[in-house]
């Protein structure tokens, strides 16, 4: 869905996240979304809701992160972690073809096929979304294309949350890329 300035609202209740994954899920899409790992809230596949980070927090200052509980149960209260989308953008291990020698010891030469997923990117910060324009800028934007990112842009469905923590460490403010999600994305929502 084309990024709109002034979309309809809507409140989803907390429960209901269980019904927007399943739907995600019939569609095909692999869920990918902030939860705790090694001690930190990092961005890894969700198999449910429940593996969202409700009534965690994270502390960060220069030099330091660690995880809080929270007094609440707020599933988003804490600010963007020490991973990004990049990962699942940019794989670390990407083959772009593939040679065979026959019998005669010629070589053929094949594009490997395409490896991009469907993934449903839930709980990006503005800051995030501001990251993928730019690699987007750059990846698909210009004379030269790279066809994995591409494709993989286009099996995309991103699901934001507008701030409402910021560590010490954030910039959003002085870059102009937040707390409110202003660029493109197919969802966005403000935890209540």
């Amino acid at each position: 869905m084309p990024f709109q300035a002034e979309a309809e609202k809507f409140v989803i209740e907390r429960a209901a996240l269980a019904d927007l994954f399943a739907a995600m899920r019939e569609r095909g899409y692999e869920i990918v979304g902030p939860t705790i790992r090694d001690g930190a809230i990092v961005y890894a596949e969700l198999k449910t809701d429940g593996d969202l980070p409700a009534g965690w927090t994270d502390r960060q200052e220069p030099g330091s992160y660690r995880l809080e509980r929270r007094a609440d149960e707020a599933v988003f209260g804490f600010a963007v972690g020490p991973h990004s989308p990049k990962k699942y953008l940019h794989p670390p291990v990407l083959a772009l073809w593939k040679a065979t020698r026959d019998a005669r010891g010629g070589v053929t030469i094949a594009a490997a096929a395409d490896n991009s997923r469907k993934i449903a990117f839930v709980g990006l910060r503005s800051c995030e979304f501001h990251a993928i324009a730019i690699q987007d800028r750059v990846m698909t934007g210009g004379t030269y294309t790279d066809p994995h990112y591409t494709s993989q842009r286009q099996n995309l469905l991103l699901i934001g949350v507008n701030c409402a923590v910021a560590g010490a460490t954030c910039f959003c403010s002085s870059m102009g890329t937040g707390p409110r999600i202003t660029s493109a994305h197919d969802l966005a929502l403000t935890e209540l």
